[in-house]
């Protein structure tokens, strides 16, 4: 997936948020049970899960990248990739703090419904941002050749 179609996604998503507090806040606030039980800690505890095992599946991909780098005597042969692995760490760590702002901040300004919504639906797009990290990781991840010699 091309980082512009994960853009794209995203801005849809937010667009389809802020109609939503707009046109129809009913929809995504506290009146639908499985978002009010889950924009709050249990968004923290899968947003937590996801970034400790990615975070560990990334430290892998480091390690195999220079073990690549080392086989071919090539530093930085790698370059673009290891960029790409390394702002999915950072943006992982900056969607979990602000998981943790957004969670922190509903029941303080979380008073009307239209701003239930922006919140809950927010929590939904930080939620998609991690699921679009995770494809791109694999998708690297799966792209890795086998390690074979032909002798």
């Amino acid at each position: 997936m091309s980082k512009t179609i994960a853009y794209c996604v995203l801005i849809v998503a937010a667009g389809i948020v802020i109609g939503c507090a707009i046109n129809a806040p009913t929809l995504l606030n506290d009146d639908n049970k499985f978002l009010r039980d889950f924009v709050n800690y249990e968004l923290l505890g899968v947003m937590v899960v996801i970034l400790t095992i990615t975070l560990a599946s990334i430290g892998q991909l480091h390690l195999e990248f220079n073990r690549i780098e080392e086989r071919y005597k090539k530093r930085n042969a790698l370059i673009k990739s290891r960029q790409g692995v390394k702002m999915a760490a950072y943006f992982l760590i900056f969607l979990f703090l602000a998981a943790v702002l957004l969670v922190t901040l509903k029941p303080l300004l979380g008073k009307a419904d239209w701003s239930i919504t922006l919140f809950n639906g927010f929590g939904l797009i930080i939620l998609l941002w991690n699921i679009l990290i995770l494809l791109e990781l694999t998708i690297t991840t799966f792209s890795i050749p086998p390690h074979i010699d032909d002798e």
